[in-house]
């Protein structure tokens, strides 16, 4: 199966649109009103969009690599203030995708699912800009878990990921915000080795981990107590 790139390019377009039609209420940011209001000490934000592909290297003798196919993803950010500006966030995100092997003589892929579950479980650390402002560009980072429910193909399930982005949210309303995001969300897959060769102590072979490199859009309603 090849990946949705049109689910993909509708994503990315309309958060290009979001971002445009924010703009120009920059120039007429609200100060006074946003400042008066309390510090917000949680936030809850469901949301949903797209990941990006990905592959998980595999040490077959005819299959090299298993492709993930681009497709939505959706799940909710919660969060709580820890200073002003400063949250600390746990992402819980779900990818329904499509796993293909990629034959080595015959340069084919052939999907054993399509259904298979990329859950991400992420602890991380969130910071707003421009905190009197209805508009707040962020910066966000964490770690956690990625599940593989691959209905058997994989023999692993759980392992390390990390996640590394930013994007911005537009008040509403006091306690409401339109969220748009980009995050790059690597997962460590599968381990090989490698030979590395230094010139003082010559050349020896090291083991090495593999990563599915997966990166998301996202676009969510975020609610702020």
């Amino acid at each position: 199966m090849k990946p949705k790139h049109g689910v993909s390019a509708l994503v990315c377009l309309t958060l290009a649109c979001i971002f445009m039609a924010m703009a120009p209420s920059a120039a007429r940011a609200q100060a006074p009103y946003y400042a008066s209001r309390e510090e917000t000490k949680f936030t809850f934000t469901p949301f949903f969009g797209t990941r990006f592909g990905g592959r998980i290297s595999l040490n077959a003798p005819d299959v090299d690599r298993l492709n993930i196919d681009s497709s939505l993803n959706w799940g909710f950010d919660a969060a709580v203030g820890i200073v002003p500006n400063l949250f600390g966030e746990f992402m819980w995100n779900r990818q329904t995708t499509s796993l293909s092997a990629h034959h080595l003589s015959t340069n084919d892929t052939v999907t054993l699912t399509n259904r298979a579950h990329l859950d991400l479980y992420h602890v991380s650390l969130l910071y707003e800009f421009w905190g009197h402002s209805p508009i707040r560009p962020f910066v966000v980072a964490g770690i956690g878990v990625t599940h593989f429910d691959s209905f058997g193909i994989l023999d692993f399930s759980n392992r390390f990921s990390y996640n590394v982005g930013g994007g911005v949210k537009y008040l509403l309303a006091p306690q409401v915000a339109l969220r748009a995001e980009l995050r790059y969300s690597p997962s460590r897959t599968t381990s090989s080795s490698t030979v590395f060769c230094d010139p003082s102590f010559g050349c020896f072979t090291t083991p090495i981990n593999n990563h599915a490199q997966q990166g998301q859009a996202n676009i969510g309603l975020e609610f702020r107590f």
